[in-house]
């Protein structure tokens, strides 16, 4: 696609990123949340991860329009520490509460309990990895077309840069297009991790 480009996300961009999350992973959110929440709830998860680390958000562009997106942080504890300090806990609570989001209670423990399990799995021996690619998404018209490789490869020039020496991403063992475009840049599957939707496979990457 030669009037693609990958570049770097900005603040400006992630609106349109929270909804091609939304757009690209509609039963993982309804799973999560029991009905498609209010755009405010995804725009401020993806505010704070695009705080976190800045430099660690990609966009692939097409005539300007978003279709396509990775979050590669060199650290994650770099985003809970910001979620904690940053007040953006207690302004999701009250957004919440006050009903922006859209959905009630029994979402918020499936929440809290999936994260619970994917921090486990992170600091567990054998499957911790000093960098991530944390979502990755591409818009349906455009799957196919080499769009996740470039973001991918943008992500993986960021972490050489920074000198990761091993990187980790999950991936759904079914996710057959995505499963063979990680293997294709030297991602090999290592083992499994659950959440309440089911298994999720773990690969890693080792960076020269």
């Amino acid at each position: 696609m030669e009037r693609m480009i990958v570049e770097n996300a900005t603040r400006e961009d992630v609106p349109a990123i929270a909804a091609l999350f939304t757009e690209s992973f509609k039963d993982s959110v309804i799973h999560h949340c029991g009905v498609l929440p209010k755009p405010q709830a995804m725009q401020d998860v993806f505010t704070l991860v695009y705080q976190a680390e800045p430099a660690a958000a990609f966009v692939a562009r097409f005539d300007g329009a978003i279709i396509g997106y990775c979050f590669a942080p060199l650290d994650l504890s770099r985003l809970w520490i910001r979620a904690i300090t940053g007040g953006h806990i207690i302004k999701w609570a009250w957004r919440w509460l006050t009903g922006r989001y859209g959905f009630g209670l029994h979402p918020v423990k499936i929440i809290v309990l999936n994260k619970i399990a994917f921090l486990t799995s992170a600091v567990t021996p054998g499957k911790a990895a000093n960098a991530r690619i944390l979502s990755v998404a591409v818009a349906e018209s455009y799957r196919g077309q080499g769009v996740a490789k470039a973001l991918m490869q943008a992500a993986l020039a960021y972490f050489k840069a920074n000198k990761a020496s091993l990187i980790r991403l999950e991936v759904r063992p079914d996710n057959t297009p995505a499963v063979k475009v990680y293997e294709k840049l030297g991602f090999v599957g290592s083992g499994t991790t659950r959440d309440s939707q089911g298994e999720w496979l773990i690969m890693f990457k080792g960076m020269e």
